[in-house]
């Protein structure tokens, strides 16, 4: 997924529940600029927080990435091994969001978008 759905860095609880209103989606791509700041997953972010708060405070950083050279089956190894349902794909410098890839609900297929 090329356009996954982002926003910035200094967006707000109420943001990304705005965006997880989508019953499709099950993360939102927090960047700083074009860089990867984190990924707040559906449910990580507890109902009694305000939506006045810092999204940041419930994104998650460090999780697994690939680079676009990576091979397919590859990715798909990692997937397995690591039982992701979706890998962040980082351009070559690390920092600079390129996409996700993600597994559809039955596992089987890839997301869209």
């Amino acid at each position: 997924v090329r356009r996954a759905k982002s926003l910035p860095v200094d967006a707000t609880v109420g943001d990304v529940r705005r965006k997880l209103a989508n019953p499709s989606l099950h993360n939102v791509v927090l960047l700083d600029g074009t860089a990867f700041a984190g990924l707040v997953d559906r449910g990580e972010v507890p109902a009694d927080v305000p939506d006045s708060a810092p999204a940041r405070d419930f994104a998650d950083a460090d999780v697994p990435t690939v680079t676009p050279d990576v091979p397919v089956p590859d990715v798909l190894t990692a997937m397995d091994a690591g039982r992701l349902s979706r890998l962040v794909v980082l351009d070559a410098d690390g920092r600079t969001f390129a996409g996700l890839v993600c597994l559809d609900h039955t596992g089987e297929g890839f997301c869209g978008g």
